[in-house]
Formats: C-alpha cells, sequence, structure tokens
C-alpha cells in the first residue's frame, strides 16, 4: 500500500492528519534466554480461559462504576464478552509453541472521563488490553498493555509491556469515508528488551461492512493497521480491526505479527498469526 496521494480520476479520497501516538507492537518478545537450553516440550503451553474465569478474575473489583454525567450510549456495556478464534504463536530460539482459543474472552471495564478499557485473554500465558476514550464523536487510543509467559522447561519467562498514546490515537472517526488513510506512531517500553520500541506506520479505514455476530447482523467499521517496529525491538505487525459502529466495541481481529529481539545469546524471533470475532453482543457481569 504507498502513502502517496492518489491521482487520477475516481482514486478514494485521503486525509493527511498530523502524526499520532498508535498501538504499540502486539508482541513483544522474551529477552534472555539461556545459552545451550535443549527444549523437549512445552510444560505449560497455556489453556483456553472460559468467560467465567475472565469474570472471576474482575471479582469484587466489578467492571467500573459511570457517573450519571458521563453514561453513553456509544459505549459499550460493562462486563465479559465471548469471542471465538484461533491463533499461534511461535518463539524460534528456543523453539516454543502456544495455542489461542477456541473461547477467548474479552472484557470490557469502565474508566474515569468516560474511558474504557478492553482486555483479550488469549490463553492463560497471555494477555492484551486497550484503554479508549471518547474524543468527540470519534474514538481515541491512549494507552495499553501485554503480558506473556513462555515456558522454556527448564524455567519460565514472563514480559510486561506497556505504552502510552501523547497524543491519543484516533481508532474511530465517525466521519471517514473509504480509503481514508493517515500516519501514527507509539513509543512503548518491555521487560523483554532494552530501550524504547517504536512502532509507526499507516492507519486506513477499509469501509463499512456487517458481520454476523451469533446469527444476526451487526454493522462495523473496518480500519487496516500495519507498522513496522524499531528501536528496542524490530519487526513488522499486519493487524485488521472491525468495531462496532455504534458502540466502538471491537468486533473482530485479524493478526501477523513478527517481532525480532537482542539477548545475551543472540537474536530471536516470535512469530504471531490469529484471529478473534465477538460470539456475542450480551455481556456477562
Amino acid at each position: 500500500m504507498s502513502d502517496a496521494d492518489p491521482t487520477g480520476p475516481g482514486a478514494p479520497r485521503r486525509r493527511h492528519r498530523r502524526v499520532r501516538v498508535a498501538v504499540a507492537g502486539a508482541a513483544v518478545v522474551v529477552g534472555a534466554t539461556v545459552a545451550g537450553l535443549v527444549v523437549l516440550a512445552n510444560r505449560d503451553p497455556g489453556e483456553p480461559v472460559s468467560v467465567e474465569q475472565a469474570r472471576a478474575r474482575v471479582g469484587e473489583a466489578g467492571f467500573g462504576t459511570v457517573p450519571a454525567e458521563q453514561q453513553s450510549s456509544s459505549r459499550p456495556e460493562a462486563g465479559v464478552y465471548l469471542y471465538r478464534g484461533e491463533g499461534t504463536e511461535h518463539l524460534d530460539a528456543p523453539p516454543v509453541n502456544q495455542g489461542q482459543g477456541p473461547e477467548i474472552p474479552g472484557t470490557v471495564t469502565y474508566l474515569d472521563a468516560g474511558c474504557w478499557q478492553f482486555r483479550v485473554d488469549y490463553n492463560t500465558n497471555h494477555w492484551q488490553s486497550w484503554t479508549y476514550c471518547p474524543d468527540g464523536a470519534d474514538l481515541s487510543e491512549r494507552a495499553g498493555m501485554f503480558f506473556q509467559r513462555l515456558d522454556l522447561v527448564a524455567l519460565q519467562v514472563e514480559t510486561t509491556s506497556s505504552y502510552t498514546c501523547d497524543p491519543p490515537v484516533e481508532a474511530v472517526v465517525a466521519d471517514a469515508v473509504e480509503g481514508d488513510e493517515w500516519s501514527q506512531e507509539c513509543r512503548g517500553t518491555s521487560t523483554g528488551s532494552q530501550g524504547e520500541v517504536v512502532t509507526s506506520g499507516p492507519y486506513t479505514f477499509v469501509g463499512s461492512e456487517e458481520l454476523d455476530v451469533g446469527g444476526a447482523p451487526v454493522s462495523s467499521l473496518h480500519y487496516r493497521r500495519v507498522r513496522t517496529l524499531s528501536g528496542g525491538q524490530t519487526g513488522t505487525e499486519a493487524i485488521e480491526w472491525w468495531f462496532d459502529a455504534g458502540t466502538g466495541l471491537p468486533l473482530r481481529n485479524e493478526r501477523t505479527i513478527e517481532v525480532r529481539s537482542a539477548t545475551l545469546v543472540g537474536g530471536v524471533t516470535y512469530t504471531e498469526t490469529g484471529f478473534f470475532q465477538l460470539a456475542s453482543t450480551t455481556p456477562t457481569r
């Protein structure tokens, strides 16, 4: 996909927006391994997380409260939603594999100022969250986190990464038209790498589509994100997002990710492919 302005009759209109901070790399991987370690099998490859387990994790803290002046029908209902999907996670040195799904719960928790957090549990060893906030009629993204545990038999390695979006990302733009595209950039840190990780690339509104959710059509807004990682880690990620046109709730995600990290014993490469799609519009509280 070219970043050049289109020319000629029939070319889609593109609006060039100022650079914004975008979603951090979805995969930030192991920062240290043991020389000569031989891995025979994963001792803990990760298991599916059920809606009930996700609800128990929230516990007494609940899903947040919203003052009357902040009530909005444009925000998704708080609770745990059932998504279905599948995916694979692979580390090349030492070779480690984990699966995702088939149940993938997504949790919506209310925050202050009309913001909300969306967390996905890919398996018991891997979760990711995004923080969304209203920006007029648009939906912006401000922060997020990522956690992953890899079992190397001789030891377990846990990686936590976080990023902030300042200024916020435009995740959903109310007046976008098909083909609109703008550049975004992100900066984050990870326990699995040294130094700041920067991701940047184009974000494109593909168009409005209908998705089948539990046998019923739901209007969605389809966006495409392509990122290059630099700094503490290098790599690429290509992610497709479908958001509910009314509430901004993520309806579907498709991704292909490759991240390279330097370690004390050489470079390692992490790859991930997968998807998830909402199975029911009714959350569990």
